[in-house]
């Protein structure tokens, strides 16, 4: 019996891990928003919600979105990151370093692009 359960288990997980990655896919510049009018910025929160009013503020004064994984991380982690980049370098661009300041911390990639 216990076998069947650890097994039932296991099975369910599988899957679970299975329907995240077809969810998720490989990301690309075109579907996930640097090159779209609107863009995106991925973060990783917490079990609880994390974008703030003053995130809401942010992604409404630069004409963004947040994306929050919540408290699990995609498993193309470094794919976000580069997406997030490009994101940076273009919000440089348009905005100059201002920016920089009033942007959420946990967005993927930040503290280690402008440490660079």
């Amino acid at each position: 019996m216990t076998k069947f359960i650890l097994f039932t288990v296991l099975l369910f997980f599988s899957f679970q891990i299975h329907a995240q990655e077809k969810e998720l896919g490989p990301p690309s510049t075109k579907t996930l928003g640097v090159e779209k009018e609107t863009r995106t910025i991925y973060i990783i929160g917490g079990i609880a919600a994390t974008i703030t009013k003053e995130d809401l503020a942010f992604a409404k004064k630069y004409n963004i979105q947040y994306h929050d994984f919540g408290c699990l991380a995609p498993i193309n982690f470094q794919e976000y990151e580069t997406i997030n980049t490009k994101l940076f370098e273009k919000l440089n661009a348009e905005f100059g370093e201002n920016w920089q300041k009033e942007i959420k911390s946990s967005a993927m990639g930040f503290e280690k692009w402008r440490k660079r």
